[in-house]
């Protein structure tokens, strides 16, 4: 089964990406650049009207949003170990994460990353990043006291697709005011993600190191 992913270095695709090499599966990666306005041309908004990255393309069906496409992903992998069984309890506290993660936390970082997309004019953009950064750290510190009581992993013992969606906003946030890196936990588990062979490939490809 081949993949097809459309990213963009260092984008909301950095996890999805990783998974691929973690499963260690067939895909091919299309390059839009952002910086080039490339997600606004006319071949890219047919194949995502939202024109962001990342676009999955697989058996025929176009899937967009980050946290769907991993989802999916792993759907394909049930045995693979990083999505709990359906019948699980956990199932709901992996679906917690993901819809947490894109919902909540990752939607904070966008607030800081692009502050000129949620207000008209630039006149109040300092007090977008400023309320960013206090949910940011909101943020850190949920997942910090989760990670000290139920750790190493989000879900525990277990790795999961989860952490691999942490681990990227946790990397964007290296440039934040509010940065993962300043809570002991969410380093640890950033620093623990960081050194994983799928996670290193990633990069590479993606040219972050």
């Amino acid at each position: 089964m081949i993949f097809t992913l459309y990213w963009d270095k260092g984008g909301a695709n950095m996890a999805i990406h990783a998974i691929f090499e973690e499963l260690a599966v067939n895909y091919d990666l299309i390059e839009i650049d952002l910086a080039k306005n490339m997600q606004k041309s006319p071949e890219y908004l047919a194949i995502n009207p939202n024109g962001k990255v990342p676009t999955l393309v697989h058996k025929g069906e176009v899937i967009y949003e980050s946290s769907a496409i991993l989802m999916y992903v792993l759907d394909q992998y049930p045995k693979s170990g990083l999505s709990p069984d359906l019948m699980s309890s956990k199932r709901g506290v992996f679906y917690q994460y993901m819809s947490w993660m894109s919902n909540t936390l990752q939607e904070a970082a966008n607030r800081w990353a692009h502050p000129e997309q949620f207000v008209n004019g630039d006149t109040n953009l300092q007090q977008v990043v400023d309320k960013a950064s206090e949910e940011l750290a909101r943020c850190w510190k949920v997942i910090d006291q989760a990670l000290e009581g139920d750790g190493p992993w989000l879900l525990g013992e277990q790795l999961s697709g989860a952490d691999f969606h942490l681990f990227m906003v946790a990397y964007w946030s290296r440039r934040y005011t509010s940065r993962a890196q300043d809570w002991p936990n969410v380093n640890k588990h950033y620093q623990s993600m960081l050194k994983r062979d799928a996670v290193q490939k990633m990069m590479l490809q993606e040219g972050l190191v």
